[in-house]
């Protein structure tokens, strides 16, 4: 929720910003949106996509700009990118984040999710679809709500090319579905039901 440390861009360091260096501060965002809103092709929608978005000081910090860049006509929409764990953030902290950031009225993307698995047995893996399936249950009551909600986007295909290893996909590396693929494509199945649903092999 606070603004990185002024930094070089050749910094290892990912809590350094040459931005922060040469502005003192995050005023280089509006400048960024002020930018893009004169130069961007007409009806051009402009977002602000960030990581960690559920954490609460986070998701304060970016509602406050946001809120700043409305009342500029200088932003249309705040991306989620929602890489979670089968853990974290509970059900309800990722929820607040949504529902704080759909109160600005701005459009709302959930733009790279993935659920951090790093184990590929049964109960695991059928522990990883139910959080998928959990947020895809939270995401259509809350798009049935009137939440502004107009994309989810899944942070890659396969096990095998996910950034952050390990199992945490829709699909294994033979592009075989997964529970978790039957998870979200019928929110209402039981979890524990899925593993006769599917040809995926443990």
């Amino acid at each position: 929720g606070n603004p990185r440390k002024a930094g070089s861009s050749k910094s290892e360091d990912s809590n350094s910003s040459a931005w922060v260096r040469i502005f003192g501060d995050n005023s280089f965002i509006e400048y960024a949106f002020q930018y893009a809103r004169k130069y961007a092709p007409k009806n051009c929608k402009l977002y602000y996509n960030d990581f960690n978005e559920y954490m609460p000081g986070k998701t304060t910090a970016i509602y406050n700009m946001a809120m700043e860049l409305k009342e500029k006509g200088l932003i249309d929409g705040i991306g989620m990118q929602s890489h979670l764990d089968v853990g974290f953030p509970t059900a309800s902290t990722y929820r607040k984040a949504i529902d704080k950031f759909a109160s600005t009225g701005l459009d709302i993307q959930v733009t790279e999710l993935d659920v951090s698995q790093k184990s590929n047995a049964v109960a695991d893996q059928l522990e990883l679809a139910q959080r998928y399936q959990d947020c895809f249950k939270m995401y259509k009551e809350m798009k049935a709500s009137g939440v502004n909600l107009s994309a989810v986007v899944i942070w890659g295909i396969t096990d095998s090319t996910s950034w952050i290893g390990g199992y945490p996909l829709l699909f294994d590396k033979d592009y075989q579905a997964k529970p978790s693929y039957y998870a979200v494509v019928d929110t209402d199945s039981e979890v524990e039901k899925l593993q006769t649903m599917t040809a995926y092999h443990y």
